[in-house]
């Protein structure tokens, strides 16, 4: 079951979306939104499509990339997924970095990556030639897709904390550097940055500290203008109100620590891809 809240206020709706996954995994990832389009993971091997607004849902291909044959020492593992738009195309895309692990090696960090893209303009996927310059260390880890690129908290080969971008046109990795003055503060603190300059560490620039907050465990998504959705430590969701400083409870339960939102729009975008579209009388009126 999907709840979406309207962002005129609080109201919920239940959406009953056949999520075959469901049957066995009863907790997914949310990856993110995409033209309508909600992509969820079990994070090993399983990817479902759906869209809420006209209950499509569709389970993903199995993985083109070969498994390593028992004899072998490396051990493969999804290590990242992501989600997003492809402005060249006009398609959404689905990417998958596959890392190699030697085993009983002692290392933290993997033998080599490969990748793999399922695009839903072909509705299948494709290994790409790629280089991996930093290793997605945990996820979910606040991965999110902007201006064509999805993000995820990463450490590269010298162990630098950075941000691994790949962006969906170009199909291309980039690693972003972390502010230098950034600071880990405490556990109920949080630090707002911006880069200016997408790229440049020297384009960051701090705009915005919160806290010390209490019974708040990590920031969620902005919400409106001026407030933030954060979890809260007792598995409700609240409401930071950046002008007054204020948290509000909200009516939102769920697992603790395992909170996930986005913000989503609803269309009529197929989820099996090719340009398809439901015709108008297909679409579904959330009643908001």
């Amino acid at each position: 079951m999907l709840s979406l809240v309207c962002s005129n206020g609080f109201s919920f709706v239940n959406l009953d979306v056949d999520l075959s996954l469901y049957k066995k995994e009863p907790c997914l990832q949310l990856l993110g939104h995409c033209d309508g389009i909600i992509c969820l993971s079990d994070y090993r091997d399983d990817i479902v499509l759906c869209n809420p607004a006209t209950r499509e849902s569709m389970v993903l291909p199995e993985s083109s990339l070969p498994c390593y044959s028992p004899g072998s020492n490396l051990i493969p593992q999804t290590s990242a997924l992501g989600f997003g738009y492809d402005v060249k195309t006009h398609h959404c895309k689905v990417v998958r970095i596959v890392s190699y692990w030697e085993e009983r090696s002692g290392s933290d960090l993997p033998h080599h990556s490969r990748v793999e893209v399922y695009s839903l303009a072909t509705g299948s996927w494709k290994e790409i030639d790629v280089k991996v310059p930093a290793y997605v260390w945990y996820s979910p880890c606040f991965e999110t897709y902007f201006n064509g690129a999805f993000h995820w908290y990463a450490i590269d080969n010298n162990r630098n904390e950075v941000i691994l971008s790949f962006h969906m046109g170009s199909e291309a990795f980039q690693a972003i550097p972390m502010p230098s003055a950034l600071s880990l503060g405490t556990e109920k603190s949080f630090e707002i940055y911006v880069m200016k300059e997408y790229g440049v560490r020297e384009s960051w620039t701090k705009i915005l500290t919160i806290g010390p907050l209490t019974k708040v465990e990590m920031p969620l998504a902005f919400w409106k203008n001026d407030e933030i959705l954060m979890e809260g430590s007792d598995g409700l969701v609240v409401s930071y109100n950046l002008k007054t400083q204020e948290l509000k409870d909200l009516p939102i339960y769920g697992v603790p620590k395992s909170f996930a939102t986005l913000v989503y729009v609803n269309s009529l975008v197929s989820v099996k891809g090719g340009n398809q579209m439901l015709g108008e009388g297909d679409n579904t009126d959330f009643g908001w």
